[in-house]
């Protein structure tokens, strides 16, 4: 009798941890990534749906893709995560991406060396936070991503830290989880 009761409550223990989790992520909205770059500091740590266009994916090794919002100024990068890896066929294919939100905060003086760094022609591309490596996509894009671009960037972010009452610029991205079909 003691082993059918500890059998039937494990397996409504089992069923209901299942049920919970498959219900958590139908609940969850999908998400462009305009939407949670505007909410990205309450959703830290959360788990998301995203949807975008893929701009870029790591081409070593595909760990990372990023994708763009509304317009090629806003985009955000995916690690691939438990996804396992992007292929380069999925560039220009708009994906949808369940994962958890992270973020990098880039103080003072990290952008600091970041303009330092853009300024001896250099990468200053710290933990991706201007997107993908802009010298790397020389090649493949024929040099649409040049200083001029990363310039810019800086100067935005530099401008957000002025701005912003926490002494930190956030960076947003998603650590995959699972590549979700497109729905049809």
């Amino acid at each position: 009798m003691k082993k059918s009761v500890f059998l039937f409550l494990s397996l409504v223990l089992l069923f209901s941890c299942n049920t919970s989790n498959q219900k958590k992520t139908t609940d969850l909205v999908v998400m462009t990534v305009d939407q949670i770059q505007e909410k990205g500091k309450d959703l830290v740590g959360a788990e998301v749906i995203v949807k975008g266009m893929v701009t870029h994916v790591c081409s070593h090794s595909g760990a990372r893709c990023f994708i763009m919002g509304s317009s090629e100024d806003i985009s955000m990068r995916i690690e691939a995560g438990k996804i396992g890896s992007f292929g380069q066929e999925q560039m220009g294919s708009e994906l949808q991406i369940r994962g958890i939100l992270q973020e990098v905060q880039l103080d003072e003086e990290d952008l600091a060396e970041m303009t330092q760094a853009a300024a001896e022609g250099e990468s200053a591309n710290k933990d991706h936070a201007l997107g993908h490596d802009g010298p790397a996509m020389h090649d493949i894009d024929g040099g649409k991503h040049d200083s001029i671009n990363q310039t810019k960037k800086l100067d935005e972010m530099n401008q957000k830290l002025a701005e912003s009452a926490d002494g930190y610029v956030p960076v947003y991205y998603i650590e995959g989880l699972e590549l979700i079909p497109a729905q049809k």
